[in-house]
């Protein structure tokens, strides 16, 4: 279990400290309370927008976020895994290096921060006429075991789809190479990446899909300017005009869109029947589950 403690004086300091969680009031004696709390409002009104609203987004969020990181950090591990099956475990890469560091650091960051600054899992109205509700977040539904190991299973999957599909499509073409190869993967993780941001949060907004348009342009700026200009400016095989060859190739189109697709397919599918079926927070399930709620003892 987890201790919320709230208090307004200098008396409640200790209290505060000890607890998991100390959300301070501003009151009259002094702000010794305040400045020892986490959290600190100005009335005692506004405690209940505090849990129901912003603790239950607080939460839900950074579930999201610990869930998305597991999943997005393992798919491009296992494609680096299946390429060394290939290769004799020698070490080469499929991706050029720099497309590996800027994977997670530029190219799929925004809209993860995206997500987990601006999702909400329900509109702040409905969590303050139906503080109910607040079980779902009170009993972590949002972050089991089970839902660590099926975004590990959905990352299996989405890197075998990734790599597979491109290596079988590409086995008997003499047009393609191993560095347009490379970029093809690149390509597909990439935009398969940014899409699963879309599918895995509950409300879609500006926000979001700024970041995700606004990535896509950041990696496709990156890789036509480091194309054109990088011949052996970094370690290993040159990726000069690389994407620029790949562009022209229909396979390469179809490969990538046949791939996306198969990869996102069952998450999608999944989630289509988890909201119609199993959602907790659905208006037509929300009946159905909420004893099972109460019942759940588990945080």
């Amino acid at each position: 279990h987890r201790i919320l403690a709230i208090g307004d004086g200098a008396n409640d300091v200790g209290m505060i400290r000890e607890s998991h969680c100390g959300v301070a009031v501003y009151g009259r004696e002094g702000s010794q309370a305040v400045a020892a709390g986490d959290f600190a409002v100005d009335r005692f009104e506004c405690l209940r927008r505090l849990l129901l609203v912003h603790g239950a987004w607080c939460f839900t969020r950074t579930s999201e976020l610990i869930l998305y990181t597991f999943m997005h950090n393992c798919s491009y591990v296992f494609v680096i895994f299946y390429h060394q099956l290939f290769n004799g475990f020698s070490g080469a890469a499929t991706l050029h290096s720099l497309y590996i560091l800027l994977y997670s650091s530029l190219f799929t960051v925004l809209p993860q921060c995206a997500a987990a600054l601006f999702d909400q899992h329900v509109p702040a109205k409905r969590a303050l006429h139906e503080p109910q509700l607040y079980k779902y977040t009170l009993h972590a539904r949002c972050y089991r075991m089970w839902s660590y190991w099926i975004n590990i299973i959905d990352a299996i999957w989405q890197s075998t789809v990734i790599f597979f599909i491109a290596y079988y499509a590409y086995a008997n073409n003499g047009n393609i190479d191993a560095s347009v190869f490379g970029f093809s993967i690149a390509f597909s993780m990439t935009i398969t990446s940014m899409i699963h941001v879309i599918l895995q949060t509950t409300r879609i907004d500006i926000a979001l899909i700024s970041s995700i348009l606004l990535s896509f342009l950041v990696f496709l700026g990156f890789t036509l300017i480091f194309d054109a200009t990088c011949v052996v400016c970094l370690n290993g095989q040159s990726p000069y005009y690389i994407s620029y060859v790949a562009f022209r190739q229909g396979i390469f189109w179809l490969t990538n869109l046949f791939t996306i697709i198969i990869a996102l397919l069952p998450r999608f599918f999944i989630k289509c029947i988890y909201n119609s079926t199993m959602n907790p927070l659905s208006r037509t399930n929300q009946q159905h589950n909420i004893s099972s709620l109460t019942q759940d003892t588990h945080v």
